[in-house]
């Protein structure tokens, strides 16, 4: 049997753009809960468990890539 494979990057992008659309404007999250919530998501796959530490920085790369985020501080973003 054939193990997919996934892109932590791509997960997490996928799942901050359908967060963020129940997210109102001015909410502002720390980078640790955002994992938080992509970690008990349906987004976030048994592979990416290792990679405790990289979640942070694909979190990091969402919120940019979506471009519906401001950095207030050091791991803390705004929804625009």
């Amino acid at each position: 049997m054939l193990k997919e494979k996934y892109s932590q990057n791509a997960e997490t992008l996928k799942f901050i753009i359908e967060f963020e659309k129940t997210v109102e404007s001015g909410k502002v999250y720390t980078t640790q809960e955002l994992v938080q919530l992509f970690e008990s998501s349906p987004y976030n796959k048994k592979q990416f468990d290792t990679y405790k530490k990289s979640k942070t920085g694909s979190i990091w790369y969402a919120l940019k890539r979506s471009g519906n985020w401001t950095r207030v501080q050091n791991g803390v973003y705004q929804k625009k």
